[in-house]
């Protein structure tokens, strides 16, 4: 229900971050630093009062909510009908009534949309199956080997590696990525998705693998919250292993 509830608390949401002269004003265009140089950015409509500055925040501050919800919910998405029913319920001609709304969302979020992200994902994965040099383990996890590396593998879960990586959905949309950062970083199998802790346990030190990590091998039905990762969706991991750091052995139980 706190997904639902997050259309109605959005308005309280991003206002501390917001310059209050820009808001109050709404005069010129606001002032950014790129690569350490003022530059102006552009604005939309001059706010002349102060009807006008909270009526902008507002509606700014929903135009963001429904841009990152475009993201996950993607085609389905048709702002004209979002902007119509913003009117309707204004002048309270609602089609659906609140409680039908939260209704028919809940139901999207928690069963329509991951049972098309599952038959999607499960059909890209077997074209990805398919391709040249993809290989399959036992648990369902896709990997290609691209660079093979040394014969110094990960070979527990409690072993840990230095990577640099970057983490992608099937349409392309980084998650995260790392290669663009100084450091590495260092993580333990057992301290990460199932399919990346299995995945980094079939290349050598010094090597690169491309995972294809099903859904339920990554963040599952679930998904992970705050994310472009929806429910059900497959990962895809490019990650090159600087370094394998094998876990301490572990010392036998005391014996009476």
């Amino acid at each position: 229900m706190k997904k639902l509830l997050i259309v109605l608390s959005v308005f309280a949401l991003g206002f501390s971050a917001c310059d209050s002269k820009t808001a109050a004003t709404g005069e010129g265009d606001a002032q950014t630093v790129e690569n350490g140089e003022t530059a102006k950015r552009k604005t939309g409509m001059k706010l002349k009062s102060e009807s006008d500055s909270i009526s902008y925040a507002i509606g700014a501050d929903y135009g963001r909510y429904l841009k990152n919800a475009k993201e996950t919910i993607g085609a389905d998405l048709n702002e004209k009908v979002v902007l119509k029913a913003i009117r309707e319920a204004m002048e309270d001609k609602s089609t659906l009534t609140q409680e039908e709304g939260f209704a028919f969302m809940q139901e999207y979020f928690t069963v329509r949309v991951p049972e098309r992200n599952r038959k999607a994902g499960e059909a890209w994965l077997e074209e990805m199956a398919a391709q040249p040099n993809v290989q399959k383990t036992e648990s369902g996890l896709l990997y290609e080997i691209l660079v093979p590396g040394s014969d110094k593998k990960a070979t527990s879960v409690r072993d840990e590696v230095k990577v640099k990586y970057r983490g992608y959905l099937r349409d392309g949309r980084d998650f995260d990525n790392n290669y663009e950062k100084a450091d590495t970083a260092r993580f333990a199998l057992n301290r990460v998705v199932k399919g990346w802790g299995e995945g980094l346990q079939l290349v050598g030190e010094g090597g690169k693998i491309r995972l294809y990590i099903p859904s339920d091998l990554g963040y599952g039905a679930m998904g992970r919250r705050g994310t472009i990762i929806g429910p059900n969706e497959p990962l895809v991991f490019d990650v090159d292993v600087i370094e394998v750091i094998p876990a301490e052995p572990v010392e036998p139980a005391a014996t009476k």
